[in-house]
């Protein structure tokens, strides 16, 4: 354990160390803009010297295929010069191609007409100009562009769809494309000149290195937090620790569990609020380099092309990517959010101490469910929605979840017993982690338990998983209180009246002693002679504990019993078993006597054989 001093330093340390981090980056950035100081201007067409040409754009935001107006009718698609968006232009929806052959298909409009610009901004010339004329057949506004007083060339031609989608009429949009594309052109030959370039390779330069400064200070608190996190995971303490060994300052073993309990939990909350916060800086980490990257492509007018390219085709994985980690995160906060509510449960009930300890340790059990199921239904919240992003219809795989949840039920019925007979032990409070049960031929500790499976670490260490649907008839031996049931043989030539006394009295003076009042909740009961066989006289003694305490306070016992008799010279029962074996010499006289018997008897049918043979 720190020391307050000691923390204080600690705080000091990393609260200087975020002061001079913080202060770095922010005279980076200060740098950054004073190299350059366009940066914050506003974008060619879009000054105060240019609001007439601005135009007002159709509403949501662009992207390179659009539908119009929240219908099918139209689609929409930018023109850009540089990868700079310039204006938009509508096409039919691709259902209307079939009827409507004279028009191109937007993807090949817009593709020419950037080519045409491409062609144009790579002869690197400011003699550039842009014209409008009015078609003699369509009637329409035909945009050409020429370079170094060179003959015209085509450029496009602005439609009627693509003055609807302005609210303006083909002319009007005419001049305004024109305009535009006046001043995008010229932006680009600005932008190719040296100068420029040099300006831009500085701030490139410096958006780099702030991008390091960010990684290396956000690689370093990974590295610190996760130092912290581990040092958490060995102190926290274990769900055996809740049976600790006797307080020697007679602090209450209930209160000592609680806090135990308490400080679990508390410690648990801290973890996963590292655990967090380690998530974010790697999530900071990616943003950083995303950002960085995308805007030093911005800078350069031979890679500012790239950046649709990247948005339209990051797009979806990025969208996946922030599922996925906004549902990790909201998983990680729900934890955090249940520990807290369960410890300030905890808090709010410490009136009884028994009562409490029972408490904390359902507790506990409980945060741990709530926190899985939690997990499980923003898991599949988070793929149901990341199906929708990459275009699976989830109204018909949810209609059908119910027709596929009835095949599995009847797969799964071991599965499905778990979880109901699981509920109904969390909500019967027929044990909890902490408890001792002993269920058909196993026992133990129950270390981890959920709607599924019950955990118990045995005496040898063995964790054994017992699913929830086999617990039928389950002994808990620390639920309430607990008891300790001594039987001592005496032997047969003992004082039985003395051997009473001592046992009691032994008894007796132990439950008065401090430590182990505490544990002890009534005073020791001798029941008194409870059985007399070959191992001697059976006397029995009760001692009601508190949970878990019924193992440490009969061993003990035991041992100031076996002293206390041994002073008294009150020996111990041993079996007893008697054998009578009979005189060798009275076993040799009736073997005589039975041999003589048997020689009288074969003479006489000797003597008698003769008389019979002569008649």
């Amino acid at each position: 354990m720190k020391t307050p001093k000691s923390i204080k330093k600690a705080l000091s340390r990393k609260s200087n160390w975020w002061s001079q981090s913080t202060a770095t980056v922010v005279a980076v950035g200060v740098t950054l803009f004073s190299v350059n100081p366009t940066v914050t201007s506003g974008a060619w067409g879009q000054t105060e010297d240019q609001t007439q040409t601005t135009l007002q754009e159709p509403g949501g935001l662009s992207r390179f295929l659009l539908p119009f107006g929240g219908t099918s009718d139209l689609v929409r698609g930018d023109v850009r010069i540089d990868g700079r968006r310039v204006f938009s232009v509508a096409a039919p929806a691709a259902a209307q191609l079939a009827d409507s052959t004279n028009v191109l298909p937007l993807e090949q409009r817009i593709a020419d007409i950037e080519r045409t610009l491409q062609s144009v901004v790579e002869q690197n010339s400011d003699d550039i100009d842009v014209t409008a004329a009015i078609d003699a057949q369509s009637r329409l506004p035909v945009l050409s562009v020429s370079v170094n007083g060179q003959p015209s060339q085509y450029l496009m031609t602005v439609t009627t769809l693509d003055a609807q989608i302005y609210g303006l009429d083909p002319n009007t949009l005419a001049d305004r494309f024109t305009q535009r594309l006046q001043e995008g052109l010229s932006a680009a030959h600005q932008e190719r000149q040296p100068e420029f370039l040099v300006r831009q390779a500085l701030l490139a330069g410096t958006i780099l290195a702030i991008a390091l400064i960010a990684s290396s200070l956000m690689l370093k608190w990974q590295r610190h937090l996760k130092s912290e996190q581990e040092e958490i995971c060995q102190n926290l303490p274990q769900n055996s620790d809740l049976t600790g060994e006797p307080p020697v300052d007679g602090m209450s073993d209930s209160l000592t569990s609680i806090s135990t309990v308490e400080h679990q939990m508390t410690q648990l909350q801290k973890r996963n609020i590292k655990e967090i916060q380690r998530r974010l800086l790697q999530v900071g980490q990616l943003a950083n380099w995303g950002s960085s990257t995308y805007l030093i492509l911005g800078l350069f007018p031979h890679t500012r092309w790239l950046r649709p390219l990247a948005i339209a085709g990051l797009q979806i994985p990025l969208t996946i990517l922030a599922i996925g980690v906004g549902t990790y995160l909201v998983v990680r906060v729900s934890a955090v959010l249940i520990d807290r509510f369960f410890v300030a449960l905890e808090r709010g009930n410490f009136g009884d101490p028994e009562a409490s300890q029972r408490m904390a340790l359902r507790f506990s059990t409980f945060s741990q469910v709530f926190k899985g199921i939690t997990a499980v239904t923003l898991g599949g919240v988070g793929i149901l929605s990341i199906l929708s992003v990459v275009g699976v219809n989830i109204g018909p795989l949810l209609a059908g979840a119910g027709i596929l949840g009835l095949g599995i039920s009847f797969a799964a019925q071991s599965l499905i017993k778990d979880t109901i007979n699981g509920f109904f032990i969390l909500l019967e409070d027929q044990y909890a982690v902490g408890d001792v049960i002993a269920v058909g031929t196993v026992s133990g500790l129950v270390e981890n338990m959920n709607l599924r499976i019950t955990q118990l670490r045995n005496a040898e260490g063995r964790l054994i998983t017992v699913p929830n649907s086999e617990i039928a008839i389950v002994e808990n031996l620390s639920k309430d209180w607990s008891r300790v049931d001594v039987a001592i043989d005496v032997s047969y030539g003992s004082d039985v009246d003395r051997a009473l006394s001592i046992i009691d009295e032994v008894a007796q003076k132990m439950s008065k002693e401090p430590v182990w009042r505490e544990k002890i909740i009534d005073p020791p009961q001798v029941l008194g002679i409870d059985q007399i066989s070959h191992m001697g006289v059976l006397i029995r003694v009760w001692i009601k504990t508190k949970p878990l305490e019924q193992w440490s306070v009969a061993r003990e016992y035991r041992r100031r019993l076996k002293i206390a008799l041994d002073q008294q010279g009150i020996a111990i029962g041993v079996p007893q078993q008697s054998l009578w074996l009979p005189n060798s010499s009275e076993k040799l006289a009736q073997t005589l006597l039975d041999a003589k018997d048997k020689a009288q008897d074969l003479q006489a049918s000797d003597g008698s054989s003769p008389r019979n043979g002569a008649s």
